[in-house]
């Protein structure tokens, strides 16, 4: 388990750069005969080249590391103790290469957020209308939270009868947002809007239309248009 972790610090080390010259080249001459190392070493790679790609080197300053093992040295009571102590700035190396990409890569995002401007307020209105173009409902649709308020403006249906809202896409078939019996409506939009499209009152069974497309009668029509 040691000689793994060892291992697997030296790859790390060597993808993150942060062995010396003498070091890499070291790694280099074991690598070409060590497929273990040679796997570890692209294990890392493949792990930490995403992050390189966008954060680009995050380099300790130099000399940084060969300061601490110095003092470690000078301080150090036996060389089991001492190797120990190195292998453990091993990791600290490897970790700090790691966190400072990462840290690099939420800087670009979080940025990237921030310059970002919110979508803008997508409201539509429609009048309905029938023969000789008398409003029969006013609909307004706000994209954002979601919602159509409908506001009936005419007669209201016959008493066995309802009401039916309809999109009428472009192309395609039209699609139910539900029974609008109701003199005012807030309705959730079960369809994605976008102005220059239609909307649509039928006059269907009482409850709406039992096979989900009109079998009554379109009575009302109007064109989605942007708000002012």
């Amino acid at each position: 388990m040691a000689d793994d972790d060892e291992m697997e610090g030296l790859a790390g080390e060597y993808v993150l750069g942060t062995l010396d010259r003498p070091e890499r080249d070291a790694v280099e001459t074991r690598a070409a005969s060590d497929p273990a190392l040679r796997a570890a070493i692209g294990g890392w790679a493949g792990r930490l080249q995403p992050l390189a790609d966008l954060a680009g080197e995050q380099a300790p300053p130099e000399g940084l590391w060969a300061s601490i093992l110095s003092q470690i040295r000078a301080a150090g009571s036996g060389g089991a103790r001492v190797l120990l102590l190195e292998r453990t700035v091993r990791r600290l190396r490897i970790a700090t290469g790691i966190f400072g990409a990462a840290a690099a890569v939420l800087a670009v995002v979080v940025a990237s957020d921030r310059l970002v401007p919110p979508p803008p307020a997508a409201n539509y209105v429609a009048v309905l209308g029938g023969e000789g173009g008398k409003p029969a409902f006013v609909a307004s649709v706000d994209t954002n939270a979601g919602t159509i308020r409908l506001r009936r403006v005419g007669d209201a249906p016959p008493p066995d009868k309802s009401y039916e809202l309809w999109q009428v896409p472009a192309e395609g078939p039209t699609v139910s947002m539900g029974v609008a019996d109701n003199l005012s409506d807030l309705k959730s939009v079960n369809v994605s809007l976008k102005p220059g499209e239609k909307l649509a009152i039928s006059l269907e069974p009482k409850g709406g239309s039992p096979t989900g497309q009109a079998t009554g009668p379109v009575v009302y029509i109007g064109d989605l248009l942007p708000a002012e």
